[in-house]
């Protein structure tokens, strides 16, 4: 039997983080995604990286808790965002003091500041 649910596209991933002001420096300041609003009286900031009004939700939390579990475990692995030109985004990232890691030929990973795996990448061949 056919199922008559299709995804057509993800339509945004949403995070729950420590601190928004660290938040916004990492996603718009320097990953360049578009700051599109807010919500929730502002505990929620909304980014874009140009096709939707936001690919990216980070709501501050309303609870402690451990964060991003190590790798392997059932969770959120990584969040990838394609980019146009990879020895720019490395020189990039680590100038903003960031320690790329997982390299491979056509991308790398940073982590945000509530140590979620953030991969860059190039299209065309992961």
């Amino acid at each position: 039997m056919e199922s008559a649910l299709r995804v057509r596209e993800l339509g945004h991933v949403s995070l729950f983080v420590r601190d928004l002001d660290a938040t916004r420096r990492f996603y718009h300041d320097i990953l360049g995604l578009a700051e599109t609003g807010t919500g929730k009286q502002g505990r929620i900031l909304f980014f874009s990286a140009g096709t939707h009004h936001h690919d990216l939700s980070c709501e501050l939390a309303r609870a402690e808790g451990p964060g991003p579990q190590p790798k392997g475990v059932p969770g959120l692995y990584h969040i990838a965002f394609a980019i146009e030109d990879l020895a720019a985004a490395r020189r990039w990232v680590e100038a903003h003091g960031l320690s790329p890691f997982g390299e491979y030929a056509r991308g790398f990973c940073v982590r945000d500041p509530d140590g979620h795996e953030i991969e860059l990448y190039l299209e065309g061949g992961r």
